[in-house]
């Protein structure tokens, strides 16, 4: 049996798997014979992992590999016509010069469309350009590539997470706060007040996983920062990422002491070059301040923290698979329970949270309600009296609208006039997110669909008829009769969508998903080809752990495509029965999130937009 510490040095696997590649270009024979001879793993072990993550290749890479994403805001700015004119190009000059891949999500859907040429970033060309930009990668002059950086500065420009820019305090200054008063009661009880939520898409209270974690036996403990954002549809942990780290590094380290750990990683997606290098330059920077490392400001408390880059796949996003990668083995979920408060990386109790879960940390310790709509900021912390009755957490809690709590960044794409990541109250109407912030409908088309947790949550109509909005309860999450919550009366019928409350409870409640990123379908969108690409999407990036999902992920495909080639008006029921009979057997018996899911896209599609009376198959 391996110790701890031996473990932790065997399992680095896909690191020194990616610096390889890095060095190479592709992973040699011989450099998995020498980490199996480094980590003391068989041969087979390490070859496991590279054949299941698509980022390692095992032959040399040709001169120019581009990637063109095919998700939702992509397709729907013509990256399938892009594909088409590559692989023409491909077919005049070979495969050994050129590879084309249509790739998942590359999270620049606010650019649409992507496209990756080795390690460059194009955004929002056409398809001529494209073709231009990859001949001159293969003549050896490739050309300047586009930069997440501009829109990250803009997105954060006045948002009131970053409460250093807001308020012109030092850095670090909620970690000097708790080193003064070192109450981890206090900072839970903080996170309660505000009712802080995960803001990856299952909206799990941070209170609960922070206390959870400190009162779980062990010695060693980590806090993990899940900054994959993989979701087509959403890029907001991208922009953050790049324009406020340090909110980041400082919540991961505020939890490192709340709960004990002494170590920590953020694991972020591979495709995010800019927020890679921004993140180990500011961790660096925080290790100066002595801010992050060993003996934080003098106090004998240790915290060290490094970036993870993620192998790549869509399911390294689902927490419990993310941690076996950490581990360095396939990324395949975990059953649950064990949760990983108690049984995380290492098999230790670990606090994993979002991006921006963790960057809203230091806001909510630092800012102090003096009036309902004033925010100042507090004391210096050396000025600060310790033992302060807690009201910490309290503004956070009164940000949102309509008795709703908080704030939060949705990233919102598609057919608009200013698609981007916007940090917005709670509780505010999709159609405010839609015209007061992205600018509305591009070119003034007609709103047909939105998706509102990307492709997980199905597509919804414009109007949503009688019996869409069914709640589990007879009440709300705040003790209401559901046809009583304040806003909007979602018992309306029909009901306009772009006056849904932009809440994860409220729509919770009325058995909707809510996630961070949002796409926007105009009147000239083809609901059904989204549809069936969201499915593909699901079949492509499913692990195969479990049955339920590898097959029936597949068998939903082939539905699909039986359903569009069938190019006549048919029996609705029966094709619903059957997605729906489908759907059971794999929300009920997968493993993990990926396989409940996967049947949503298309499901929707059938209850909202199929109309059978009509002699073809098309947008309503």
């Amino acid at each position: 049996m391996k110790s701890l510490t031996e473990r932790q040095v065997g399992t680095r696997i896909a690191k020194m798997l990616q610096d390889s590649q890095h060095e190479h270009g592709f992973i040699q024979a011989s450099e998995i014979q020498r980490i199996s001879d480094q980590v003391g793993e068989p041969v087979r072990v390490i070859q496991d992992v590279i054949s299941f993550f698509p980022h390692f290749r095992k032959d040399p890479p040709p001169k120019c590999h581009a990637y063109v994403c095919r998700d939702m805001s992509c397709r729907l700015r013509g990256s399938v016509a892009m594909s088409e004119q590559l692989r023409s190009l491909q077919t005049e000059i070979g495969k050994a010069a050129l590879e084309i891949t249509e790739a998942s999500c590359l999270g620049r859907c606010d650019r649409a469309p992507a496209v990756l040429v080795n390690e460059d970033l194009y955004v929002n060309r056409t398809a001529g350009e494209m073709v231009e930009i990859v001949q001159a990668t293969l003549q050896g002059r490739s050309p300047e590539p586009d930069r997440d950086v501009d829109t990250a500065t803009i997105a954060l420009a006045n948002a009131e997470i970053d409460y250093y820019k807001k308020r012109g305090t030092p850095l670090y200054s909620a970690v000097r706060e708790y080193l003064l008063d070192p109450d981890p009661a206090r900072v839970v009880k903080a996170l309660e007040t505000a009712g802080l939520q995960g803001m990856g898409g299952a909206g799990a209270p941070a209170s609960k996983k922070w206390d959870e974690t400190k009162n779980a036996p062990g010695e060693v403990k980590y806090v993990v920062c899940n900054a994959d954002e993989s979701e087509p549809g959403t890029f907001k942990d991208r922009d953050i990422l790049l324009a406020a780290p340090h909110l980041v590094i400082e919540g991961m380290i505020v939890a490192g002491l709340v709960t004990g750990a002494k170590r920590g990683f953020i694991y972020i997606r591979h495709e995010y070059f800019e927020q890679i290098a921004r993140l180990e330059e500011a961790i660096e920077e925080a290790i100066q301040l002595k801010a992050c490392g060993a003996n934080i400001f003098g106090s004998n408390r240790e915290f060290r923290l490094e970036v993870f880059v993620s192998p790549g796949g869509y399911v390294c996003g689902e927490q419990t698979a993310l941690i076996e990668a950490l581990e360095g083995k396939r990324s395949e979920p975990r059953n649950r329970p064990p949760e990983l408060q108690t049984n995380g990386l290492y098999n230790q109790p670990t606090v994993l949270n979002n991006v921006e879960t963790f960057a809203w940390v230091p806001a909510i310790l630092l800012y102090e309600p003096l009036e309902k709509t004033t925010l100042v900021a507090t004391p210096k912390p050396e000025d600060r009296p310790v033992g302060k009755p807690a009201t910490q957490g309290v503004w956070y809690k009164g940000a949102g609208r309509n008795g709703m709590k908080g704030k939060r960044f949705f990233s919102i794409s598609g057919d608009l006039n200013q698609p981007g990541a916007y940090e917005v109250p709670c509780g505010i109407t999709l159609g405010e997110l839609i015209d007061d912030y992205a600018g509305g409908m591009k070119d003034g088309c007609a709103l047909q669909a939105v998706a509102l947790s990307g492709p997980s949550g199905g597509f919804l109509p414009a109007w949503l008829p009688k019996g869409a909005m069914k709640s589990p309860k007879k009440t709300g999450r705040d003790g209401k009769e559901l046809d009583e919550l304040k806003h909007p009366n979602l018992s309306v019928v029909p009901f306009d969508v772009r006056q849904l409350p932009l809440d994860l409870n409220t729509l919770r409640d009325v058995d909707l998903m809510l996630g961070g990123g949002l796409v926007v379908y105009g009147e000239h969108a083809d609901i059904l080809d989204q549809a069936i690409a969201c499915s593909r999407f699901y079949q492509r990036e499913s692990c195969g752990k479990c049955v339920p999902c590898r097959l029936g992920s597949r068998k939903m495909v082939d539905i699909a495509e039986k359903f569009l080639q069938a190019r006549s008006a048919g029996d609705s029921a029966e094709w619903t029965n059957m997605v729906n009979t489908l759907s059971g057997i794999m929300f009920t018996t997968s493993i993990c999130g990926l396989g409940q899911v996967a049947s949503n896209p298309l499901k929707s599609y059938l209850k909202y937009f199929y109309n059978p009376s009509v002699a073809r198959l098309s947008k309503p």
